[in-house]
C-alpha cells in the first residue's frame, strides 16, 4: 500500500542536500593553505569555522547574505574551514569559532560586534573598522614567526590523525598509543636540548675548554708584544747606523 506521508518525508529529506547547498553564496569564497595570501591585497573580511561549530552554523546565513552583497560592497568574502587548514588557525591564531577578521592591504584587525548581515554591511559602508587597533605586526600571519607557529599546529593535526588512525583503523589502545607518543616526545626533546646546548657552548664557551681559549690568546698577545719589542729593537739599530754612515 503507498504511504504518501512516508513518501513526502523521503523526498523531502532527499532534497535537503540541495537545498542547503543552494544557501550558499556564489560569491563567498574558500581560502586554503595554497591560496590564502591572496588576503594581502584588497579589502577582506574573513570567517574561521568548522562543520562541526553549533555557532558556525548559526552564522552561516547571514555570512552568505552578505556575501551576495560583497559585490556591490567592494569587498571580497571569505571562509576558511580550520579542520582542513590547521596551518591557517595557527597563522591567525584562532582560538575560538567562528572568528571573523577584517583585511585592508595586508592590515589585520579581529572583528568585534554583532554578527548580522547588516551590521556587517554597516561595518563596511561607514568603515567602522578604523574605529579598531590593528593587531601587533609580530602577530601578522605573514610573518616569519606565525609561520612557524602554523608549522606546529600542522604538526599537531597530523599527531591527531595519526593517533585516530592506529586507534581506529589498527585496533592500537589508547594508552598505548599516548605512551608511544610520549616517548617520542621526550625523545625528540633530549636531542633537541642537546643540540641546543652544544650550540650554546660553542658560541659562549665555559669551563675547561674557555681557560684554553684564554691562554691561547694571552700567548698570542705575549708573542706579539715581543715580535713588537724585536722590531723596535731592530728599527732603532738601523737608526744609530745610518746616523754613524753620515757622520
Amino acid at each position: 500500500m503507498f504511504n504518501k506521508p512516508l513518501f513526502h518525508l523521503v523526498l523531502i529529506i532527499s532534497f535537503l542536500p540541495i537545498i542547503f547547498c543552494a544557501t550558499r553564496s556564489k560569491n563567498l569564497l574558500a581560502l586554503s593553505e595554497e591560496n590564502w595570501r591572496d588576503i594581502l591585497t584588497g579589502e577582506w573580511m574573513i570567517e574561521f569555522h568548522a562543520p562541526w561549530c553549533p555557532a558556525c552554523k548559526d552564522l552561516q546565513k547571514a555570512w552568505n547574505s552578505f556575501a551576495d552583497w560583497s559585490t556591490d560592497l567592494n569587498i571580497n568574502v571569505a571562509e576558511i574551514d580550520v579542520t582542513t587548514n590547521p596551518g591557517l588557525s595557527g597563522r591567525f591564531l584562532v582560538t575560538a569559532l567562528p572568528t571573523i577578521y577584517h583585511v585592508k592591504d595586508g592590515v589585520f584587525r579581529l572583528y568585534v560586534g554583532p554578527r548580522d548581515k547588516n551590521d556587517f554591511s554597516t561595518f563596511i559602508e561607514e568603515k567602522q573598522w578604523t574605529n579598531f587597533d590593528p593587531i601587533p605586526s609580530y602577530k601578522y600571519p605573514d610573518s616569519p614567526q606565525m609561520g612557524i607557529v602554523a608549522i606546529f599546529f600542522k604538526l599537531s593535526m597530523a599527531v591527531r590523525d595519526l593517533h585516530n588512525h592506529m586507534v581506529e583503523k589498527l585496533g592500537v589502545p589508547s594508552w598505548a598509543s599516548y605512551t608511544l607518543f610520549a616517548g617520542v616526545t621526550l625523545a625528540l626533546g633530549c636531542v633537541l636540548g642537546f643540540i641546543i646546548v652544544c650550540i650554546i657552548d660553542y658560541v659562549f664557551p665555559t669551563g675547561a675548554y674557555a681557560k684554553k681559549l684564554k691562554e691561547a690568546e694571552k700567548k698570542r698577545q705575549q708573542q706579539h708584544t715581543k715580535s713588537s719589542q724585536k722590531d723596535t729593537c731592530e728599527a732603532d739599530s738601523s737608526s744609530k747606523a745610518d746616523t754613524k754612515k753620515t757622520k
